[in-house]
């Protein structure tokens, strides 16, 4: 079992060796990376499971949402919708999620999941936003790297 590194990463997100790759303002999109291995996959380790890949599909939703509203609020999830286009396997996953609309207690936004130049699912949700003052840890943890485009 790996051992969190810093108590606001949760244990999943290094697990899968996430990483927030862009973030930009302009089109209110992120770019983020994960690299699941066997241990997030069925069938002798073959393919993700449905949860996981939707996970990572929640994760960028939700990261954009906190980087956007600047740590001010936490994003909730009250649904998401997902669908599952192809099977993914234990590799290099990209997700891209976008910004649909924020408002002053409800957001929407989409998500696409990549591996290599296969589309493997997309997901849509609304989010509930909750007061929460936070630091950007992102930038300290699953964002060293992170390009911002203003």
């Amino acid at each position: 079992m790996s051992k969190v590194t810093n108590k606001n990463l949760p244990a999943y997100l290094e697990k899968m060796e996430a990483e927030v790759l862009e973030l930009n303002y302009k089109s209110q999109s992120l770019k983020m990376s994960f690299n699941p291995d066997e241990f997030f996959c069925h069938s002798d380790g073959t393919i993700l499971q449905g949860g996981f890949v939707t996970t990572m599909l929640d994760a960028s939703m939700a990261f954009l949402i906190m980087q956007i509203l600047e740590f001010k609020k936490v994003p909730l999830s009250i649904d998401i919708n997902v669908n599952f286009l192809a099977s993914g396997g234990p590799k290099l996953t990209i997700a891209e999620a976008k910004v649909i609309k924020i408002g002053k207690s409800i957001a929407f936004s989409s998500a696409e999941l990549f591996q290599g130049n296969q589309l493997i699912a997309t997901a849509s949700s609304s989010i509930k936003l909750k007061d929460f003052q936070s630091k950007n840890w992102i930038n300290q943890t699953i964002g060293k790297n992170l390009k911002i485009i203003k």
